[in-house]
């Protein structure tokens, strides 16, 4: 009888962290814990780190010494297999112009560390959900319907087409950001402002 071999657990996702902040590094050694993390300080060091390693997931400030950190949502997005992008900025009203980079998720500065982990481990399965999705398009609907309803509730960026702009009243507004369990911060694509309204579920 050949010995049972216990299969070789997979290699850890590999995450890009972008933040020229000093202070962003506490989040570091509980991070290297779960993921291979490779950390740049500007543009132009995350614009090669993706060309080199693509990955799983980009976790960035959108304020860098070199200039705006869009550019790298845009190209992360790009690749031949997405990244899932985690924007954080202390600046609520950057928000807009990430979301229309095609960022999957915001965590307006300062938070919590455990609220970064826990996040990124909601985009993770979300993540995990969606590449199943791609692999399995001929199953059965049910299925993808199924999924797909995990998928959207993994998520904390929605779009809202019915809802109109309190500002420029366009119609169709996204959620990115909880404050409380009744409210969240909304953003418009149009007229790039931001607010706080009654969460929708």
């Amino acid at each position: 009888m050949l010995p049972s071999v216990s299969p070789t657990p997979p290699p850890p996702p590999e995450l890009l962290f972008v933040d020229g902040d000093a202070a962003a590094a506490r989040f570091l050694p509980m991070l290297r814990d779960q993921y291979c993390v490779t950390v740049t300080a500007t543009a132009g060091a995350a614009l090669q780190a993706l060309g080199r390693t693509p990955p799983a997931l980009v976790v960035m400030e959108l304020d860098l010494s070199d200039g705006p950190g869009e550019e790298i949502c845009r190209r992360a997005k790009a690749l031949t297999t997405p990244a899932t992008v985690l924007v954080t900025t202390p600046q609520a009203e950057r928000v807009p112009s990430a979301l229309a980079a095609g960022c999957d998720a915001v965590l307006l500065k300062p938070f919590a560390p455990n609220l970064l982990y826990a996040r990124l481990g909601r985009l993770l399965r979300a993540r995990s959900v969606d590449l199943r999705l791609r692999a399995h398009r001929q199953q059965a609907k049910s299925l993808h319907l199924r999924e797909q309803g995990e998928l959207l509730a993994a998520r904390t960026n929605r779009e809202w087409s019915n809802t109109h702009c309190p500002y420029c009243q366009h119609r169709g507004v996204t959620s990115f950001e909880f404050t409380s369990h009744r409210r969240a911060w909304y953003a418009c694509l149009e007229c790039k402002k931001v607010w706080i309204a009654h969460r929708q579920e």
